[in-house]
């Protein structure tokens, strides 16, 4: 005995085969029948007019879309180039930070070197020369520490500089990307409805001569038996799930 999973899958996949034979034939019918169209002596320019309009559509539709892939280039080509200048400044900022730190910490030590020297030079003898030293040491620690956290800070500010110029090139990228798509529907939509103003106006033109009714008569018998043909299919399947069904209760 199925199960309710398998005869539902089974049922689903069998309505989209139907489906699908029934659209594939609609498809062909249609094929037919333009076949059949551009066969006609009367209807050829109609046609030739029809393929000049679809052929100027589309040379549109390339023209346009190189266009949009330009602008796309060169938006990311400028998002490019901002996030190299950014990264090269953040470097040269912190390169200047740093030199601006040795240099304060290097200044730092030869003034306490040499304010040692004078202290120790005119007291050299006395007691006070151990304070002097003391003074010295601390003095070379606070410079120490003064390089250090320069150092800390020239870094983070670094990382701060470095991450904004990602962000803002990976916004510039969505940007971009989101222009190029918004573009590609409207020129889509543009070539859509350029090809249903000729597809309308070479049914104008085909239903004002006599010589397609025939054709469209022949299609639009085809087109009724395959619809009755699906639709004797789908109520066939429905039965069948139905049964199925009531089998699976029982």
């Amino acid at each position: 005995m199925a199960t309710l999973s398998e005869i539902t899958e089974g049922h689903s996949k069998r309505i989209s085969k139907i489906t699908r034979i029934r659209d594939d034939r609609l498809s062909e019918a249609l094929a037919a029948r333009d076949r059949d169209l551009r066969a006609l002596p009367a209807a050829a320019a109609l046609f030739d007019t029809f393929d000049e309009q679809i052929a100027e559509a589309r040379d549109r539709q390339l023209a346009t879309g190189a266009r949009a892939e330009s602008a796309r280039a060169d938006a990311l080509g400028e998002v490019s180039d901002a996030l190299a200048d950014a990264l090269a400044e953040a470097h040269r900022v912190r390169r200047e930070a740093d030199l601006a730190a040795f240099e304060k910490k290097r200044k730092a030590e030869e003034d306490a070197e040499r304010e040692f020297m004078l202290a120790i030079g005119g007291q050299a003898s006395q007691p006070t020369s151990t304070s002097a030293q003391r003074i010295r040491a601390a003095k070379l620690e606070q410079a120490k520490k003064e390089f250090d956290a320069a150092l800390v800070a020239s870094q983070e500010q670094f990382r701060k500089s470095r991450d904004a110029a990602l962000i803002a090139e990976s916004r510039g990228s969505r940007d971009a990307d989101r222009s190029f798509g918004a573009a590609g529907r409207v020129n889509d939509a543009s070539m859509k409805a350029a090809r249903a103003a000729a597809e309308q106006e070479l049914a104008r033109g085909l239903n004002a001569l006599p010589e397609p009714a025939a054709e469209y008569a022949e299609w639009r018998a085809a087109n009724a038996e395959i619809a009755a043909e699906f639709k004797r299919a789908e109520n066939e399947e429905f039965a069948r799930f139905h049964e199925e069904m009531q089998a699976l209760r029982s």
